[in-house]
């Protein structure tokens, strides 16, 4: 169930809440990595707007990759957002991070001209967009992992529908407690 303020509300069973102090200070520490990489980007989008070509094979080369990288902006801003407020769903964000950041280097590398450039697109993508997106794709991974076992989906078995586990007494028995 989703509460008003917009974060999934999980039983509160054996100490697992999304509100424990390890995991809103893990979650804040997280929140502040994308905050900062939101706020580092945009010295690099007004840098880009000045100084790429007006002209390249597209009419449109300037305007594509501000907006792409604004857009980039926006999902590392998300993230941090979802983050900030211990919100499960991060994981979303966080995945469309990781793919634009993967995006951007893929055509960072490939649209480069000339071996400095393409030099210069090759560090950016393996000292920065690469691991930015792989820890995008570990803070996913993690949020899932941990949403899953507070709602008691990673004891599930792969091969059937109900849970590999032993049932609590009185859980959906219709005999009661113990049977």
């Amino acid at each position: 169930m989703v509460s008003e303020a917009g974060s999934l509300d999980l039983p509160e069973e054996d100490g697992h809440r999304e509100d424990r102090p390890e995991v809103v200070r893990s979650g804040r520490r997280m929140a502040w990595l994308y905050a900062g990489a939101a706020v580092a980007l945009l010295p690099w989008i007004a840098y880009l707007a000045i100084t790429l070509p007006t002209r390249n094979l597209d009419r449109h080369y300037r305007a594509a990759w501000v907006g792409f990288d604004l857009l980039l902006v926006f999902a590392i801003v998300r993230t941090a957002y979802m983050a900030f407020r211990i919100d499960p769903r991060v994981q979303f964000p966080a995945i469309v991070t990781a793919t634009l950041l993967l995006v951007d280097a893929w055509f960072d590398v490939t649209t480069s001209s000339g071996r400095g450039a393409t030099l210069e697109a090759l560090l950016l993508a393996g000292l920065a967009e690469i691991p930015a997106a792989l820890f995008s794709l570990y803070l996913a991974r993690r949020v899932s992992r941990q949403v899953l076992h507070l709602a008691h989906l990673d004891e599930v078995s792969p091969g059937g529908p109900g849970p590999n586990r032993k049932r609590r007494p009185g859980y959906g028995d219709a005999a009661g407690p113990g049977v």
